[in-house]
């Protein structure tokens, strides 16, 4: 027999396959449903640990995500969205009838506590659900960590195909024009007031990191082949502008190809701490690893390359400074312009 007041809680943050599935398990054991969502301070001031916690989206918009499921789902009349502030939220009232609880595996402790607490306070101890797991497609759990780190997306899909970490990919003719479209804003040159100095900063391109050097921005990595306009115009880090104290990975890509090894050190590159600034040099050219920086690197990461003068049958541009603030939507273009890539 359904239980009648069911509650739950948690930040819903990036809201995903995972929050679907746990929100379909608290309807299925109810009548009806308290669904408590983090406040932004109970998230900025958490004793838990929580990854990339500044780039968690606000209540707000965390609330209409959480709203719109339940709408499409047919469930508003039976559920009520609440904001906590802590742990409890409305489990210790003593004003409410509540049955169960509904956690995840992750905060089933916290179930555990809040029983406790209830026990203290002479009240009935709440029935516990645990919901299964939700994994990705690599097996691993969804979670919005990872899809603000830039792993996953919320469906839990990779945005780096396993394969690309096998095989090396060329760029076929045919995709070259799609390429020449820049996946930002374009600014003549780069001055302090287009830099977002709270970002993680990438400069791809000898010019770029060049010129970030002269403005001190400090960027964490830079990308370069010791090549303008694929010719060598540079013999060191030095005619770049860096100290000499960064640490240097190196890959092999051609002019043209995104290689699985420039795939496998960008990866690599991202499970640093970046308390050390570092340069990827690579022997070939660089001129394709936005894309895989893109796909690599976490949500609102900032990249800048530079861009030629373009002349082509779908899109004309002028020479400038791309800036890449790197988003789900750009993750996503990313992915479908590696896909179609031919592997070699």
């Amino acid at each position: 027999m359904p239980n009648n007041l069911i509650v739950c809680g948690g930040t819903f943050d990036h809201f995903h396959k995972g929050h679907e599935a746990f929100l379909n398990y608290v309807f299925s054991v109810g009548k009806k449903y308290l669904v408590g969502i983090t406040s932004d301070n109970y998230v900025k001031n958490s004793k838990f640990r929580i990854q990339n916690p500044e780039f968690i989206e606000p209540f707000e918009k965390r609330k209409e995500s959480v709203l719109e499921f339940v709408k499409k789902e047919k469930a508003l009349n039976k559920v009520e969205i609440i904001k906590i502030e802590d742990l409890f939220g409305p489990t210790l009232s003593k004003d409410l009838v509540i049955d169960a609880i509904v956690v995840s595996q992750d905060s089933k402790d916290g179930a555990d506590i809040i029983n406790q607490k209830r026990k203290e306070l002479k009240l009935a101890a709440l029935k516990v659900f645990v919901v299964p797991p939700v994994n990705s497609e690599d097996g691993k759990l969804i979670s919005s960590a990872r899809i603000r780190n830039g792993e996953i997306n919320r469906a839990g899909r990779l945005y780096v195909k396993p394969v690309w970490l096998q095989k090396d990919l060329i760029l076929p003719k045919d995709l070259r024009e799609e390429f020449h479209k820049p996946f930002g804003g374009l600014f003549k040159a780069i001055t302090d007031s287009n830099i977002l100095k709270k970002s993680l900063i990438i400069a791809v391109g000898d010019e770029t990191s060049r010129n970030l050097n002269k403005l001190a921005v400090n960027q964490r990595l830079s990308v370069v082949d010791f090549k303008v306009a694929r010719k060598k115009k540079f013999s060191s880090f030095l005619d770049l502008g860096f100290s000499g104290n960064e640490k240097v990975v190196f890959a092999n890509n051609p002019a043209g190809h995104m290689t699985h090894d420039l795939f496998s050190k960008i990866l690599d590159i991202f499970k640093f701490s970046f308390s050390k600034r570092i340069i990827l040099k690579i022997a070939g050219e660089e001129d394709l690893a936005v894309l895989p920086l893109i796909l690599a690197a976490p949500l609102d990461t900032v990249i800048y390359y530079g861009q030629p003068p373009l002349r082509s049958a779908s899109y004309a541009g002028q020479a400038g400074i791309i800036k890449v603030v790197v988003t789900e939507q750009s993750k996503e273009r990313a992915y479908d312009l590696a896909s179609r890539l031919k592997p070699i």
